[in-house]
């Protein structure tokens, strides 16, 4: 794993990306997922037409 580079696809066209990570030492990385769940709710309304 490269620290730094996205080197998965983009989400957007507007998306230019690979900017590398250089010049310094991380420390810590710290991941937050207190927010609100994301639900897709096309999917599930797609899956209850599907039950039917």
């Amino acid at each position: 794993m490269r620290i730094g580079r996205d080197s998965g696809d983009a989400v957007s066209a507007e998306y230019e990306g690979q900017f590398p990570f250089t010049g310094g030492t991380i420390r810590k990385v710290q991941v937050n997922v207190s927010g609100d769940q994301y639900l897709d709710m096309e999917r599930q309304a797609a899956a209850m037409m599907a039950r039917e």
